[in-house]
């Protein structure tokens, strides 16, 4: 497909060639129109010219400044426009009106008030920071508010959650806007500098070719700036395809998770499904939390792992070490294989290798060692959800949460799996608690069961 698309490229690249040569050789008007020979002559002689790497490097200069600074601009903005929407409100009708209003206009306004050689600065700006704001805080918005509690409840180091987090949800729509902001950008800079004359820049070139008369010298101009354009959005797709690697421990190291012996809820409430709930949850034990549907089970376990707040009651101890956590949904990171969601939240404290050995172990338990290089998308919903048992498994909390575990597993290969469980609980002796549904489940894995 790709050899095709190429060839198809080419193909089309040599018939508007030929169609300009034809043209030029029926018009007859060389200084007008210029035959191929002679654009490329002009070509080559602007290349040994010492003005047009200052020129070029001047523009580029400008373009790469006005994307920087845009950039670095619609992140901040982004995220007050995400967090705050009376701020969004506010400054929605400026970014309309600055992709509304023609760039001729904010040139020929500049131009009476600004040095001309900002103006092409200037111009980059108010062209790529809309674009690029909007973008980014439309994938702000649509960032997966589970995976972020995922990552808090595995404290996944700062630099994963940025990059094998963030980052990949943020990808498209920062991209997208980088492009459409790239595309308009060059345009406008060169625009900007065509009518401010700046000393160096392509525009001036091409102004001061267009004074004279110089068609060639103003064709050959043209050409280059649209190679930059182009091997500039190659650069971005370039960069778009780079995909960060999960950063591991440099030593393998003890996980700073405290003997947990006892947790104690005291007189817990919450706005809805729990009233003056109170346990005592011992280390070793196994509990299984049963109630009908939107009687609070999810809500308790969400109180107890520190993802909701209780608005009566104490938790002691209170949450400052990882939770080993299977929601209700797998909550997987769809650009990593299933292996990789697994090692993820141990990439804090292993060394690579460790994890991985510790991820393949736990992938054998859920009878998974087979698609261990699968990602989620190839994974049915119980395999998906495996992964996730298998993740909160590995992780070395002492306590672990598991929010209706064996939705979507078989009956035979949930009670394998709960045999397992409770073979790891022998020798590991952490605090589990669990809901279900199902009444078989309850019976074969709880040692007490909490009704609500």
């Amino acid at each position: 497909m790709r050899l095709r698309k190429t060839i198809t490229t080419i193909v089309a690249t040599v018939i508007l060639l030929a169609g300009w040569q034809l043209f030029s050789v029926i018009a007859n008007q060389p200084e007008l129109i210029p035959s191929l020979p002679r654009l490329v002559r002009t070509l080559c002689e602007l290349l040994v010219s010492g003005s047009f790497y200052q020129s070029v490097g001047a523009t580029l200069f400008r373009g790469i400044l006005g994307m920087s600074i845009s950039f670095v601009c619609a992140i901040g903005m982004a995220g007050l426009f995400a967090r705050f929407e009376w701020v969004y409100e506010l400054f929605r009708p400026q970014l309309a009106i600055m992709r509304s209003i023609p760039v001729i206009s904010f040139i020929l306004l500049a131009l009476i008030f600004l040095n001309p050689e900002s103006i092409p600065l200037m111009i980059a700006f108010l062209t790529m920071f809309p674009l690029l704001t909007e973008n980014l805080t439309r994938g702000i918005l649509d960032l997966r508010p589970g995976l972020s509690i995922m990552a808090r409840q595995f404290h996944i180091k700062h630099s994963n959650v940025l990059f094998q987090i963030i980052y990949p949800q943020l990808k498209p729509f920062l991209y997208s806007g980088l492009t459409s902001a790239a595309g308009f950008g060059w345009r406008a800079i060169i625009m900007g500098e065509v009518l401010s004359q700046c000393t160096f820049g392509i525009g001036s070139e091409m102004k001061r070719a267009q004074n004279f008369i110089a068609v060639p010298e103003l064709l050959a101009w043209t050409i280059v700036a649209v190679f930059i354009s182009f091997f500039f959005d190659k650069g971005i797709s370039k960069i778009a395809d780079i995909t960060p690697k999960i950063s591991f421990s440099g030593e393998d190291k003890t996980i700073p998770n405290p003997t947990l012996s006892v947790l104690n809820t005291k007189e817990i409430s919450y706005q809805y499904g729990i009233k003056h709930f109170s346990h005592s949850f011992q280390k070793g034990i196994i509990y299984g939390i049963s109630a009908p549907s939107g009687k609070g089970k999810t809500t308790l376990l969400n109180l107890i792992g520190g993802i909701l707040f209780p608005v009566e009651g104490k938790i002691h101890p209170t949450r400052h070490f990882g939770i080993a956590t299977v929601f209700q949904q797998p909550q997987l990171l769809p650009h990593l294989t299933a292996e990789e969601n697994i090692m993820l939240p141990l990439s804090s404290f292993l060394t690579k290798e460790q994890a991985r050995r510790i991820a393949q172990k736990h992938l054998q338990e859920m009878e998974m060692e087979s698609l261990g290089n699968r990602y989620p998308k190839e994974l049915s919903y119980g395999q998906q959800q495996r992964i996730a048992i298998a993740r909160a498994l590995a992780y070395p909390s002492p306590l672990l949460l598991m929010d209706e575990p064996f939705k979507g597993l078989d009956e035979a290969l949930s009670h394998r799996i709960i045999e397992r469980i409770r073979e790891m609980q022998m020798k590991e002796e952490r605090i589990i608690l669990f809901t279900s549904h199902n009444p078989d489940e309850i019976r074969l894995l709880a040692d007490e069961v909490i009704y609500l």
